[in-house]
């Protein structure tokens, strides 16, 4: 299972501290409900690539002395699975959209086949924003055909509300992330 967490901090900042970060201490267990903290279990690396730079971060783990299941805490500025930092996707899928400027002077973005990629990820899950920001906050976006008009209010929407926030609310209430392959409840 993996969990999120806000560091504060940048990808550049968490990559130099390593091991020594600041991670959160859990409490309690998310897959059994046990009122106990989870032992510290070890760490995994992995990438995090950012427009301007490449990094070989840690991601703690702790396990449940109970269930003897496992936990990881990924940095808020990543999502599972992916490489690309959420920042990184964000802003090839707005420029791609023809919300912002192209930023094409950054060595490290996406390939054009990998940001078209992220836009077809993200609108085919545009119906499941719908649905989570329908049961979490009654907000229905716009009924239109146009695929590029419904992705652009949810770009402004989810930008509104947090965009960090608002991906870690949709994991804990059992959806995955705008980029996952599927999202559902």
């Amino acid at each position: 299972m993996i969990q999120f967490h806000d560091f504060g901090i940048d990808v550049q900042t968490y990559a130099e501290r390593g091991k020594e970060n600041d991670f959160p201490l859990l409490k309690k267990c998310p897959h059994c409900r046990a009122k106990r903290p989870l032992h510290r279990h070890g760490y995994y690396e992995r990438n995090a690539l950012t427009p301007h730079g490449d990094y070989r971060i840690w991601i703690v783990r702790y396990r449940c002395r109970e269930c003897l299941k496992t936990v990881s805490v990924l940095p808020s500025f990543l999502l599972p699975y992916f490489q690309y930092t959420l920042s990184a996707i964000w802003q090839v899928v707005k420029e791609q959209l023809g919300l912002t400027e192209g930023t094409n002077r950054a060595p490290f973005l996406p390939t054009k086949d990998g940001i078209i990629f992220y836009v077809r990820r993200f609108c085919r899950n545009l119906s499941s924003l719908h649905s989570f920001f329908a049961r979490r906050w009654r907000i229905i976006g716009p009924i239109v055909k146009k695929e590029k008009e419904r992705a652009s209010w949810w770009i402004r929407t989810l930008e509104k509300h947090g965009l960090y926030s608002v991906i870690r609310g949709m994991w804990e209430d059992g959806f995955r992330h705008p980029f996952a392959n599927q999202m559902g409840s």
